[in-house]
């Protein structure tokens, strides 16, 4: 079955015209609607406004603070894959050899045992701009003859990173790679290890109360 239309040019122009009386009424019933709520919106918002700043505010602080926490754990866990890249490039140039004699931050750098990348003005910068220690200890000094383990730290964190990064999941094969984690800032050095009296892993809210509020170091003993 075929079906024909009738494109009758009269028809057509008529139709045209009709629907643009339509367009241009409910064009200008629209706009004297919104000149209407317009008109009648503006008191409202005026006499309200103390009361709409005041409960605005308060989501608005909520949903900065949101933001803030996603962005901060999304550079946390970049940043902690980055520093087990280093350690892992560490471990494989060790290996084979009986231990870490004479490893150091500045050794490992001068000597490109870390990727390039990561090699700036001789000193292990991460891609955030945030840099890494390697040694032992706090102040990542020298290793000695016999060392079985290196310590890679990252310092100047304020509490809420201390706790983030403190408290970041491993895989379980990673988990085996590391000896101990420690937080060590002005009150202490408070140390994380396997069957330890604070045990690994680290569960959550468990470092709370070892985080201050700034100027801490967090140290993670790698094998």
């Amino acid at each position: 079955m075929q079906i024909k239309f009738d494109f009758n040019k009269d028809k057509i122009l008529l139709c045209i015209e009709r629907l643009k009386q339509k367009l241009y009424t409910s064009g200008g019933r629209f706009l004297a609607w919104l000149k209407v709520k317009t008109v009648t919106v503006k008191p409202l918002f005026v006499e309200h406004k103390e009361t709409i700043f005041k409960v605005s505010a308060p989501l608005l602080i909520i949903f900065a603070g949101l933001y803030s926490c996603s962005v901060m754990q999304r550079n946390i866990t970049k940043n902690l894959s980055e520093l087990f890249e280093i350690a892992d490039n560490i471990r494989e140039h060790y290996l084979g050899k009986p231990d870490y004699w004479g490893l150091y931050t500045d050794f490992a750098a001068k000597q490109h045992l870390v990727d390039a990348k990561f090699i700036k003005d001789n000193k292990i910068i991460l891609n955030s701009g945030t840099e890494v220690f390697i040694g032992e200890g706090e102040k990542a000094e020298v290793l000695m003859p016999f060392s079985q383990n290196f310590d890679i730290s990252i310092r100047g964190l304020n509490k809420a990173e201390c706790i983030a990064y403190s408290e970041a999941k491993f895989s379980e094969e990673r988990l085996l790679e590391i000896m101990r984690i420690s937080i060590v800032n002005k009150t202490g050095n408070y140390i994380f290890e396997w069957g330890g009296i604070h045990p690994l892993p680290i569960q959550k809210y468990a470092t709370k109360d070892f985080c201050q509020d700034s100027d801490n170091t967090l140290i993670w003993s790698i094998k």
